[in-house]
């Protein structure tokens, strides 16, 4: 949407609703990434969590926009439009690939941790159930 607004001759008002779209969805995508992360964590580390979190988001945006920039400028550059825009699309294209692979790899951490919870869950429910011993098997017996 945004790629078709630059590579026409749009007014920047055509802009407004694309990019209220985006901040809506980046302000909904980002406090449920540090919950998760943080209540993941143990809370004598909550701590080192949240600084390790906040580094690999910081860490992300910055490699996003390097890897964005240096497609930009294998295809196209600032000389005119119509190189602009032909810098802009796979420029866009590799970004928006990026996150279809973070969102891939997180379904993915998701779907594994939640396996490692429920065996970790199962195997504490096992430890606390009572085992038999000889003095517990015989406990209820009336003596002979």
């Amino acid at each position: 949407w945004i790629v078709a607004l630059a590579v026409g001759h749009s007014g920047y008002g055509g802009y407004i609703v694309p990019f209220v779209i985006a901040g809506i969805g980046i302000s909904l995508a980002m406090p449920p990434v540090a919950a998760a992360g943080l209540s993941a964590a143990p809370h004598s580390l909550l701590g080192k969590a949240a600084g390790t979190i906040n580094t690999l988001q910081q860490f992300g945006a910055v490699f996003g926009v390097a890897v964005a920039t240096a497609v930009f400028n294998a295809h196209g550059s600032l000389a005119d439009p119509a190189r602009v825009a032909s810098g802009f699309k796979p420029a866009l294209g590799v970004a928006a690939g990026l996150s279809l692979v973070g969102a891939v790899v997180a379904m993915g951490i998701r779907n594994r941790a939640g396996a490692v919870s429920q065996e970790r869950h199962q195997g504490a429910s096992r430890a606390s159930l009572p085992t038999a011993t000889p003095a517990t098997q015989t406990a209820g017996q009336t003596p002979r």
